[in-house]
């Protein structure tokens, strides 16, 4: 219920794949940071046990991104749409 009062929509988006663990990591290992394919929805997760090594620089580069509106090069490689490929 909270994610569909701070989301309307979300439960409209197709589940793609399910994943529970002690740390957030992605299936690939690395990083994943910027807009996903809902306009205006930034997340950034996936660094498993570096999270709290990576915060201060991912803070700043997704900062970047939602101000400008663009991801900053150095995030490209980590969007959640690499794994639309």
């Amino acid at each position: 219920r909270g994610a569909w009062r701070a989301i309307p929509g979300v439960y409209e988006l197709p589940l793609q794949e399910i994943w529970c663990g002690f740390r957030p990591g992605s299936r690939d290992n690395a990083p994943i940071l910027g807009e996903t394919e809902m306009p205006g929805f930034f997340i950034a997760t996936g660094h498993y046990r570096n999270g709290i090594l990576n915060t201060p620089v991912t803070a700043v580069y997704m900062a970047e991104a939602i101000v400008e509106g663009r991801p900053p090069e150095i995030l490209v490689p980590f969007s959640p749409r690499r794994f639309d490929r």
